[in-house]
Order: structure tokens, then sequence, then C-alpha cells
């Protein structure tokens, strides 16, 4: 497996330099931020495997933070702290599958615990990520490829606007998913924290993408939103024969 990487968000920079060293003797390269903001555009920048991070944290707590994350990222191992036991925060916490839920201060024992686990489902993730989809197939001559986050066409390369490639990156994360106008605005104004939430761009975003691409292979979910609608690969390919 490759070497590790961890983020570490805490705005209290005391405690933070605290556990630098710990962290260390399981990851590589560990990564500082001291808010939210920041944090996540260190996430965005480095894609780390392990996230540190406390609730209470200026500009952007880590609970929305790491909500914002689950929203494109299912495999980054989530650990959160917090000072405060608090029962909704706790519940709020389930839902985003974090590896742990660790009060402060923090016990090395806990910590390291927690970190174990996240290295053995990276593992598990590793040894099985062969059987991801990376390549979506549009129609028998069209072709997205989601690692590369490039898209073809009769074998030319199609060019696509920053936001074109991060809606259709977002889309192909779960084709099963009806992602709604809100995830979309948010996932392609991710370096923009300032911009107000506008549906009609999102609408219009789409339509300049079905330029580009089959118009079915983006479902809209009327009241939801939209859907990733690629061909099966095995279908792909037989039309692909037929031609």
């Amino acid at each position: 497996m490759k070497p590790l990487t961890l983020l570490y968000i805490e705005d209290d920079i005391d405690i933070q330099e605290i556990y630098i060293e710990f962290l260390k003797e399981f990851v590589e390269t560990v990564h500082l931020a001291n808010d939210g903001e920041v944090g996540y555009e260190l996430y965005l920048l480095h894609k780390p495997d392990i996230i540190l991070l406390d609730i209470n944290m200026p500009k952007l707590d880590g609970l929305s933070l790491a909500k914002k994350i689950r929203q494109t990222d299912k495999e980054v191992q989530i650990i959160i702290t917090t000072a405060h036991a608090e029962q909704d925060n706790l519940l709020k916490a389930i839902e985003l599958y974090l590896v742990k839920y660790i009060l402060k201060p923090i016990d090395f024992k806990e910590l390291k615990e927690a970190l174990n686990k996240a290295i053995s489902e990276l593992e598990y993730i590793s040894d099985n990520e062969s059987t991801e989809r990376d390549v979506f197939c549009l129609d028998s001559n069209t072709l997205w490829y989601r690692d590369t986050e490039k898209l073809y066409s009769h074998n030319v390369e199609v060019k696509l606007t920053k936001n074109e490639r991060r809606l259709l990156s977002l889309l192909s994360t779960d084709e099963n998913k009806v992602f709604t106008f809100f995830d979309i605005f948010n996932h392609i104004a991710q370096d923009n924290f300032n911009k107000d939430y506008d549906a009609n761009q999102v609408r219009a975003l789409v339509k300049l993408l079905r330029k580009k691409i089959p118009k079915e292979s983006v479902i809209n979910i009327y009241g939801e939103g939209y859907r990733f609608n690629p061909i099966n690969i095995e279908d792909c390919q037989k039309l692909d024969s037929l031609e």
C-alpha cells in the first residue's frame, strides 16, 4: 500500500503540537490546519488518507466539514475529537461513517486504536480497489474516465471546463444516488465559501455539459436533482462491436 498521509485540523496549536510526533509513527506525512476552511483547502490539495479533526473550529466546524467531505469521498478515514460529549453531535457523527469519536483530552491509547482501525480499513480498500469502476461508457463512442477526469469522444479528448469536470466527477461517484441541486452547487463552489446558492447556475451547468455528452447520461429527477446514467460497460462493448 502507498505511504499514508494524514490531515490534522485543530484550532488549539498547543494541543496540536502534542500529537504531531505521535501521528508520524503511523503515517509518512502530516498536514496541519487550524480552522475548517483551511482544512478543507488542504484536503482538496492533498487528498489525505486519514483526517483527524476537532468539532469546535472557527470558520467551518468539524461536523460540517466532515459532512462536506463525505458528499464526494466515502473512503477517507475521519476521526473526530471534541471536548464535550454532546448527544446531538454523537448522533450526527454516526451518519458520517467515522472511524471514532474521541473525547478530549485525547488518550494516546485510544488514538492509537483509532489510527490502527483506519489503517486496516485503508488496507482493505486498497486490496479491493481493482473492483471499483473508473471508466464509464456514455455511448459506444463516449467514455468518461473518473480517475483522470477526462472525457473522450471517438478517441478524441473533449475539453471540459473546471465546473463541468467537477459535475461529472460528483455524479459518477454514485450511479444510484440522486444529487440535489444544493449538493451539486456546494461541490462546484467548493473553493468559494462566500458564493450564494443558486439553483439556476446548476441547471445552466447541466445544460452546457449535455451539449458535450449524450443527453440521457445525466437524468433529471423531477423535484429532486440529477442522477448519472452511464451505459453498462458490457453493453457498450457490444455496441462498439456492431459498428
